[in-house]
């Protein structure tokens, strides 16, 4: 049982150096935003996919290994955690599982700021060709001064329609 519980610190170690990778890309993205780079940032995108492929090819084996350990000591797979398996464990290997714990858990939180940041970055850089592809296409409303709308005569078309 001693290899489950080492297999089991091995995935999470796995996954917590994947996840630093991520954010660190992430963080790199938030650069490429900023910088409007769209080439630099598919690619990024696409490596981003096949880090998290990788995650989640690591939480199979994790989910193989907690099913594994679950039967070896009798407690349903759903409700095994990771504050169980500092429960269960040997003395020595429960340190290495609240530092993990602690570790992705603050890795997942930065990582879901630099994602919303990201996300709000890109959601502006959208509503800014939105406004200029409006703009240029004339589908804004009138924002000039028109006499008719104030009240005031109106002297006809478009500078365009005066007479020569």
């Amino acid at each position: 049982m001693e290899g489950l519980w080492e297999r089991l610190i091995e995935i999470l170690e796995q996954e917590s150096a994947l996840y630093r990778d991520i954010f660190e890309l992430s963080k790199h993205k938030t650069n490429t935003i900023v910088e409007g780079k769209v080439t630099e940032l598919e690619q990024l995108t696409g490596v981003e996919q096949k880090m998290l492929l990788g995650i989640g090819n690591l939480e199979q084996q994790r989910e193989e290994a907690v099913n594994q350990l679950a039967r070896h000591l009798d407690v349903p797979a759903d409700q095994f955690n990771i504050s169980l398996a500092i429960k269960k464990a040997g003395e020595d290997l429960q340190d290495k599982f609240a530092g993990l714990k602690d570790e992705i858990s603050s890795i997942l939180k930065e990582l879901k700021e630099v994602n919303d940041l990201n996300s709000q970055l890109i959601e502006k850089s959208l509503e800014y060709i939105d406004f200029s592809i409006n703009l240029i296409a004339g589908d804004l409303p009138d924002i000039t001064y028109n006499a008719k709308k104030s009240g005031g005569k109106d002297k006809g078309g478009s500078f365009f329609d005066q007479k020569v």
